[in-house]
């Protein structure tokens, strides 16, 4: 049977009372961070692929911001992919629809990411072929939508109904599927940390990404946990993530990969999104960072933290510290050689004689700069500097 699926990301409801948009954090969509080391769409796409679909389309109104966190979580996955406005979002999801049914597709998998579940899609399409449906809605234990549905590729004004009401109008009564596993609505930063710590306590199918040293504590590929750092069970560091001396990981924390903790500082009960830094001597409890906002749990308060050295990018932070220890190498060397050895070889060639007085030294210097102990000013090169941090 052939079966494709269309994945939407977008169109997020403001909250009534702050305004703010839901199932967002820092302007990016809950859809495409990580949870436990992988994004939360790549784990959609990754069910999806194993229940046998053949084709995908992800439609999407990512913005500027969201867009390098859009490129990873599909990176490497076959599948179609349309940006649309907001006002285009479902237009662009029924045109995709009557495509897949030229193209001869029997079904068609619609939802909406947004809410995360772990349903069985092979009970669910064999309940939509069970009872004959032209749409089939997935519900949760109280009966609401999931926003996903199953649609028979010949069913055309079902499926235009469905996409112009925004999924929230059927054209007729079907017989609904109620899903019994594992759900979240993914709504906010809460629903995020809830959905990592469930994977953590095995409550869902979230794994963790990497492999767990000892019971309860997971870590990904290529991180660097100091000896001096404390990892408590349950918690989870991602591949690449740096924790420094003196850390605590402690409460289910959860540390995505190529995040940083720096020196001293306590993440209890909390996440840290990917490719943030956070500093050096913090107590970060209850909260989701990064994307240089800091979402409290239980005060239901988000702020935006503007001081790099509380909460920044470490990605960035990695570049500086490289940029600037090269810089100060290159500004201990005396001017003279400094000066020889940014030359092209044509200058140093013709710079024998240039300096008045010193045109039978030149080429004396000139041959034996490369030496060791050679003149004066080589022994001085203090070639130590690219020890003076440590083994950096």
């Amino acid at each position: 049977m052939d079966v494709r699926a269309i994945l939407i990301v977008g169109e997020a409801i403001p909250e009534p009372v702050a305004g703010s948009r839901t199932e967002t954090i820092g302007g990016v969509p809950i859809a495409y961070l990580d949870v436990l080391g992988m994004p939360v769409l790549r784990r959609v796409l990754a069910r999806l692929r194993r229940c046998g679909v053949t084709g995908t389309t992800l439609i999407t109104d990512a913005s500027l911001d969201a867009e390098p966190f859009l490129k990873r979580a599909i990176s490497g996955i076959a599948l179609s992919r349309v940006n649309a406005p907001s006002e285009q979002l479902w237009q662009a999801a029924e045109t995709t629809f009557q495509n897949y049914a030229e193209g001869g597709a029997e079904l068609v998998i619609t939802l909406r990411i947004g809410p995360y579940t772990d349903v069985d899609y092979e009970e669910l399409i064999q309940h939509h072929l069970d009872h004959r449906c032209a749409v089939t809605m997935a519900v949760d234990s109280s009966g609401t939508s999931l926003d996903l549905f199953v649609l028979s590729a010949c069913s055309r004004k079902d499926a235009i109904t469905l996409f112009r009401s925004h999924l929230r109008q059927l054209r007729r009564e079907c017989q609904p599927f109620p899903v019994t596993s594992y759900t979240n609505r993914l709504r906010n930063a809460a629903d995020l940390r809830y959905l990592a710590m469930d994977g953590l306590l095995r409550k869902n199918s979230v794994l963790p990404v990497g492999n767990e040293i000892k019971p309860g504590v997971w870590v990904g590929e290529h991180a660097h946990i100091h000896r001096r750092a404390r990892l408590v069970a349950p918690a989870y560091v991602g591949a690449h993530a740096k924790i420094r001396a003196a850390a605590v990981i402690t409460r289910g924390a959860v540390i995505e990969q190529r995040a940083e903790v720096d020196c001293g500082t306590v993440v209890e009960n909390s996440t840290v999104l990917a490719f943030t830094y956070v500093g050096a001597g913090l107590d970060v409890m209850h909260s989701v960072v990064g994307l240089r906002h800091l979402s409290h749990l239980l005060r239901k308060v988000e702020v935006e933290i503007s001081d790099g050295k509380l909460v920044g990018i470490s990605a960035l932070r990695a570049v500086s510290r490289i940029a600037g220890s090269t810089a100060g190498f290159f500004a201990l060397i005396p001017k003279r050689i400094r000066r020889r050895l940014s030359a092209s070889p044509e200058l140093q060639s013709g710079a024998k004689g240039h300096e008045s007085g010193e045109q039978e030294k030149a080429p004396a210097e000139t041959t034996t700069l490369g030496a060791s102990g050679s003149t004066p000013e080589a022994s001085e090169l203090p070639l130590a500097v690219a020890r003076r941090y440590g083994n950096q």
